[in-house]
């Protein structure tokens, strides 16, 4: 089988207890692109995950890999790695017990290396699973999921609950093993915050559908977030161009989404008495568009 370069899922459906879940999902993910799936909890997440993996029968469309579906080779799913957290079989086995299951799951499993960043990480090698604190779980499902040397990772709020700098350690083996290994990443989060710097892209899922798709490299280029002061009143085309993200008095922190010169000229033109460029970061870009939706995306 040659190189693998896209996981396509194409049109998927899917209702539990009459409830439509997911309903016309289609995206892309390519080699080496870390994709963000984000939603409030309980909008389809786990669910979508499941679906692409053949936990749950799809209703509706297809899963492929390089435009052949999952569904009729076996072999495409030594491809795609998922733990699934809320039906974790984990619990009762070490972290050796555990490689020797994953090495019969996945034929290019590499439970030598697996079992020696463990033991890098400081994480218990006698220790049962259950056992570990969450964030030791979080940091172990990664590590095992990159020792599966499947091409297309799936994390399932992976960092929710973790703490500063085991959230940190995570992110920084997430990045190291796109940008050594080329593998592509899923990960789901409700948190925005979680994601910045890490993800290329966003999926917004709502309602069953998504809602919308972002390409975060693109949006940064054109954007600016910026802290005013006026002598006198705001200025009416600020809101016009821009989102106002926080308001102090006469202190306001506005984020354009597509910065240009005549935003820039008609700022200078109203000579604030303070004008400062602030750090833009992922909630920043997502605010600009979704302030008369829902809030669900800007859940800490």
């Amino acid at each position: 089988m040659g190189e693998i370069m896209e996981l396509k899922v194409n049109n998927l459906a899917k209702m539990i207890n009459k409830h439509v879940v997911l309903n016309d999902i289609s995206f892309t993910v390519k080699q080496g692109e870390v994709l963000g799936i984000i939603g409030r909890n309980g909008v389809g997440k786990t669910t979508l995950f499941r679906t692409m993996m053949g936990q749950y029968l799809a209703d509706q469309g297809t899963v492929g890999i390089d435009d052949q579906l999952v569904s009729d080779d076996l072999e495409l799913r030594q491809n795609m790695f998922f733990i699934d957290q809320q039906n974790n079989y984990l619990t009762d086995y070490t972290p050796a017990q555990i490689a020797k299951m994953y090495s019969l799951l996945y034929d290019k499993f590499d439970s030598d290396r697996f079992l020696t960043v463990v033991q890098e990480h400081h994480l218990p090698m006698d220790s049962r699973y259950r056992s570990y604190s969450k964030g030791m779980q979080g940091l172990f499902n990664v590590l095992l999921a990159l020792a599966s040397k499947a091409q297309f990772i799936i994390l399932d709020e992976p960092l929710d609950g973790l703490d500063v700098l085991v959230r940190e350690t995570v992110k920084r083996v997430l990045i190291d093993a796109v940008q050594t290994q080329h593998i592509s990443i899923l990960i789901s989060s409700h948190n925005l915050t979680e994601l910045d710097t890490l993800i290329d892209r966003a999926i917004i899922l709502a309602d069953a559908r998504i809602a919308r798709e972002y390409t975060l490299e693109s949006s940064r280029e054109n954007a600016r977030k910026i802290q005013l002061v006026f002598r006198e009143e705001t200025p009416d085309f600020i809101s016009e161009y821009g989102t106002i993200v926080e308001q102090r008095g006469r202190v306001i922190v506005v984020v354009f989404n597509d910065y240009n010169r005549k935003i820039d000229e008609m700022i200078a033109h109203s000579a604030p008495l303070l004008f400062e460029d602030l750090p833009l970061n992922l909630e920043d870009l997502f605010r600009t568009t979704l302030v008369n939706e829902a809030d669900y995306v800007l859940e800490k």
